[in-house]
């Protein structure tokens, strides 16, 4: 069974979606993006939330001080670090935040060094999980996987780790399956574009789930009807 993080949730109707759709994960982008949220939107998103869904704020580059203001205030389960944050960084935050919220750090394919350096260095009791996307993080462009099958040498090393990058309800499951990822992290590849704005798809969300053959499959909803 693999698991979902759907990202960038902005609305409250995506929140809905989810709550239905019972994905694992939500994220909330307090960094420089299209889809960030701020302090207030994001308590009035999380309030309406189903409990068992963990909720991940993304951040990149922001200082120490920025995230624990956030986390002083917002109840994040996960903080998922996607900048240039080094070990320093994460063990200091590591030392500041409650042992009930994880350290997910995000990796790009470009950069073998610190792909290397996080991988196969022992960093397990700062890191909880790893997202690894492509060239282009956060483009939602597929990137190629000889990268990551030459790394994990046919799944021999097993890194608990995400899979971002151009994900889509067609895709996923062979490419997760292709790199022995534990699920994906998806954001526009199940949004829809109406009135030039994007929002998350109910229906896109349920595709992507009933094609990594989730075991509730059966349990979702096929009388709620959504336009998108």
């Amino acid at each position: 069974m693999k698991e979902i993080k759907v990202c960038g949730i902005t609305k409250q109707e995506e929140i809905e979606y989810l709550n239905e759709l019972k994905v694992q994960y939500a994220g909330f982008v307090f960094t420089q993006s299209k889809r960030a949220v701020n302090i207030g939107q994001a308590n009035e998103l999380i309030k309406c939330l189903d409990k068992d869904i963990q909720k991940v704020g993304v951040f990149k580059d922001n200082s120490l001080t920025e995230i624990l203001e956030i986390l002083m205030y917002v109840p994040l389960n996960v903080v998922q670090l996607h900048g240039n944050e080094d070990k320093k960084f994460i063990s200091d935050l590591k030392e500041r935040i409650s042992d009930n919220v994880q350290i997910w750090k995000a990796l790009s394919v470009k950069d073998e060094d610190k792909l290397d350096e996080f991988l196969f260095k022992d960093y397990s009791s700062l890191i909880d999980m790893y997202v690894i996307d492509g060239d282009n993080p956060g483009s939602g462009e597929a990137f190629s996987l000889e990268i990551l099958k030459q790394k994990l040498k046919n799944c021999e090393n097993k890194i608990p780790y995400l899979l971002a990058g151009g994900i889509t309800p067609k895709n996923a499951l062979k490419r997760a399956e292709e790199v022995c990822a534990l699920g994906v992290d998806v954001s526009s590849g199940v949004e829809i574009i109406e009135d030039n704005m994007r929002s998350k798809s109910f229906n896109k969300i349920r595709e992507l789930i009933n094609n990594l053959k989730f075991e509730n499959t059966k349990q979702i909803s096929r009388n709620r009807q959504y336009k998108n």
